[in-house]
């Protein structure tokens, strides 16, 4: 794990799946020290199946963010294998490997979490929002729905989103991370259920919206079919300023270059408003082996605009920056 000392930036980066493991990615190529705050909501796959058969936490964007943290790199491309076949079919090996300390640590996730860093040698600390399992229920188009894999596969309009129970207890060393950091990232990734989940934890919620420190959202590059795919970006800076209620963003991360492939929609840059955060705007799309530009933020891009982004004054702004 990275020393923490004066000269080196805490980074916050709040959320799920891949869009979270991007920004961690991105934070391991500048001088900060990150600490992952992980939605530990999922039902799907591997993780639904181990929060079915013992009653655990969802494990695998707890293992995604691991992984994205790992300067163990023959280890960290083991564990991200995906068994094929027979009874252990779906499962990632990093989820067994996660099940396997917690049971050696007596059910103790975070002692498990910090093993796991110290096996892999992660350049970084992974936390869950929550230490107690969750699901995410919403009303979709007039219908109540449970479950994170059902709600992100619903082609509905996202009405309202809640997690149950309803006021979980937060992890107490995630709310101490984020009140003691210098930049906190939200998203990218599924708005709803890997970003906005993480501030329906109440004790969470309210460390983001009392922390002194600047407050960026990395935006998608591009409205995925489902959850949010009838909102606008303003629309979906709008929601995640009304879910933390008199707390700003100061900068926003838009993507400004080609269209990514896939049938979403492109998400533009934010128009000047009265109040709104500062939007700092880039190509931040990966390339292929053969140049083509690919759906999902590019590390190196992002980690220039990240390091842009935290040079905004806090407060928020209407300029744009390119």
């Amino acid at each position: 794990m990275s020393l923490r000392d004066a000269e080196v930036r805490r980074v916050v980066a709040i959320g799920g799946g891949h869009g979270l493991s991007r920004v961690l990615a991105a934070c391991r190529r500048l001088r900060v020290s990150p600490t992952a705050v992980v939605t530990v909501a999922d039902d799907g796959g591997s993780s639904g199946r181990l929060r079915r058969d013992l009653g655990i936490i969802a494990l695998g964007d707890l293992r995604m963010a691991l992984l994205a943290l790992a300067r163990h790199d023959a280890l960290a491309e083991a564990l991200a294998h995906r068994f094929e076949r027979g009874h252990l079919r779906g499962h990632a090996l990093g989820n067994l490997l996660l099940v396997a300390l917690a049971e050696a640590a007596q059910g103790d996730v975070l002692a498990a979490l910090t093993r796991a860093e110290e096996l892999l040698d992660c350049d970084g600390a992974v936390l869950p929002s929550t230490t107690v399992p969750v699901h995410i229920a919403a009303q979709v188009s007039g219908t109540r729905l449970s479950g994170q894999a059902t709600i992100t596969a619903s082609r509905g309009r996202l009405e309202s989103i809640w997690l149950e129970p309803r006021d979980p207890p937060a992890c107490a060393a995630a709310v101490s991370a984020v009140r003691s950091a210098d930049t906190v990232v939200l998203g990218p990734g599924s708005l709803f259920t890997s970003v906005i989940v993480n501030l329906l934890v109440p004790d969470v919620r309210r460390a983001v919206r009392e922390t002194d420190a600047l407050l960026v959202h990395v935006a998608n590059v591009q409205a995925p079919p489902g959850e949010t795919s009838q909102l606008a970006l303003r629309d979906q800076v709008e929601l995640l300023q009304s879910t933390l209620g008199r707390r700003s963003l100061d900068a926003v991360i838009v993507h400004d270059g080609p269209r990514p492939p896939g049938p979403g929609m492109p998400l533009r840059a934010l128009a000047e408003l009265p109040g709104a955060p500062r939007v700092v705007t880039a190509d931040l799309l990966q390339r292929d082996a053969l140049g083509q530009v690919t759906a999902a933020h590019d590390a190196e891009r992002l980690a220039a605009a990240l390091e842009r982004a935290m040079s905004v004054t806090p407060a928020g702004s209407s300029a744009t920056t390119s």
